[in-house]
């Protein structure tokens, strides 16, 4: 089982939906493929796949030995952004199709032990629920991101410049998806929360994921 530190951040989100007590993942679908979606194009770019530059995509390179996942959105990225010379965020997150979405990421957690499947029955229909095997995983994800963003200095100081980022990227994203005042809350999780908020307003692939929200739901209700 490969350490928590070393998922992917869509992995990782995913993770963080865990219940604190029973662990059971609670995942809002309606807008959530949006926010793992995000994850996947901040993985690319902190492992050096994509460059970024405001809300465009300006550079691609190969990513070698890498998950077929991730691969395949970077295939169809490129392919995509030459036909444009550069491909806006916006419609990057487009690109990236709601089906499988979230599955192969669950299905990876659960091969590796982190989350296991519950199958129960509805009306006489089957479903799968999906649990978390250490229901305090969540926690300890928080913990470090949060620790990543008080660090003095910024991820430039830390000791680990590509996980310090990958947690930047993280904290956008559950700024993005609105999950900081649970995974954060009260007064001590304050400083944490005032930190996301801010890297939800700064980072690129974050900015563009809200606005892919923010239009979702400005479509559902008009």
């Amino acid at each position: 089982m490969a350490p928590l530190n070393a998922r992917s951040i869509p992995e990782e989100l995913l993770l963080l939906c865990a219940d604190p007590v029973r662990g059971r993942l609670r995942i809002p679908y309606a807008t959530f493929y949006r926010v793992i979606a995000g994850g996947t194009v901040a993985e690319l770019l902190v492992t050096g796949a994509i460059t970024v530059e405001e809300r465009r995509i300006t550079g691609f390179r190969p990513l070698g030995a890498h998950d077929e996942v991730a691969a395949g959105v970077l295939a169809r990225l490129e392919a995509a952004g030459k036909r444009r010379q550069q491909l806006g965020l916006d419609l990057a997150l487009r690109r990236i199709p709601r089906k499988p979405g979230l599955t192969p990421y669950l299905d990876r957690l659960t091969a590796d032990g982190l989350l296991t499947v519950e199958k129960h029955r509805f009306l006489g229909l089957p479903y799968r629920r999906h649990v978390a095997t250490r229901p305090d995983v969540r926690q300890e994800i928080a913990a470090r991101v949060a620790a990543t963003l008080a660090y003095e200095g910024g991820a430039a100081a830390g000791p680990d410049g590509q996980s310090a980022e990958r947690d930047r990227q993280l904290a956008g994203l559950i700024g993005a998806a609105r999950m900081d005042r649970r995974l954060y809350p009260g007064s001590t999780g304050a400083p944490t929360r005032r930190a996301i908020l801010q890297l939800t307003k700064e980072l690129p692939i974050a900015r563009a994921v809200r606005r892919a929200i923010n239009s979702d739901s400005a479509a559902g209700s008009s």
